[in-house]
């Protein structure tokens, strides 16, 4: 199957500072894409990226021959029509079925993220993909909401999230950061049976709160990195070579 990374093909980006991150992850996306690809997305939500990149969510749901949305529960996406209600831990796809899951801002959720890397390697094709997208817990921002989850009730915490994110309250849930150091989380993928063969820290961009941007500047220079982005592909075993 030839990638359209293979065949040189434009991904349509913008280049701007404010969308570095979901292009860079679209960029990873792109390279995974083929007309006979079959894509699922975990954790899909409402949208594949972020607002204001409609054109690039539009271009990759089109580079591909089907995309699958999963989500505990459903809801109407913007380019996913095949949408399914699952959990990371027990995919509803037979094994090695699927050529890329995509998990963005979905890792720094699971209280057992190692069961959900094998359920992944399970039902990819050998030479598959898995792209994680995640929060940097060594970012002093996402450092502050794992603390305040294990000292503040739920409801303190939702409200100082909320002052700097654009969520509603029923877009924003329990933080677990089992998984959210790259070493973590290249540790943990490999020993799955994924092979990470790319692993980018992504730089924070602007501050999170608008209140105190000389301050935050300081923070933001002392832990650049907010972002991490991985891709792994599905060890080829012996028993998944063809016979000579």
């Amino acid at each position: 199957m030839m990638s359209l990374q293979a065949q040189r093909v434009q991904v349509p980006l913008s280049g701007e500072k404010w969308a570095a991150k979901s292009e860079a992850y679209a960029s990873l996306i792109a390279e995974h894409l083929s007309p006979h690809a079959l894509w699922l997305d975990v954790g899909c939500g409402s949208r594949l990226l972020e607002a204001d990149m409609d054109p690039l969510e539009n271009w990759l749901v089109s580079h591909c021959k089907s995309v699958f949305g999963m989500d505990v529960g459903l809801s109407s996406n913007r380019n996913i029509k095949t949408l399914l209600q699952g959990s990371l831990y027990r995919l509803p796809f037979a094994g090695n079925t699927l050529d890329l899951i995509t998990c963005r801002m979905v890792v720094e959720h699971l209280d057992h993220p190692a069961e959900a890397f094998a359920e992944i390697a399970r039902c990819l094709r050998p030479g598959g993909a898995c792209i994680v997208m995640t929060p940097n817990l060594l970012n002093y921002a996402i450092l502050g909401n794992a603390l305040a989850t294990e000292v503040m009730p739920e409801k303190v915490r939702l409200r100082i999230v909320q002052a700097s994110d654009s969520r509603g309250k029923k877009d924003i849930f329990p933080v677990r950061y089992k998984a959210n150091t790259m070493p973590r989380l290249v540790e943990l993928l490999n020993v799955t049976g994924l092979q990470v063969h790319k692993a980018i820290g992504l730089r924070q961009q602007r501050p999170y709160w608008k209140k105190h941007p000389s301050f935050e500047k300081v923070l933001m220079w002392l832990t650049p990195i907010h972002v991490l982005l991985a891709c792994a592909h599905k060890v080829v075993s012996t028993s998944d070579s063809p016979s000579p």
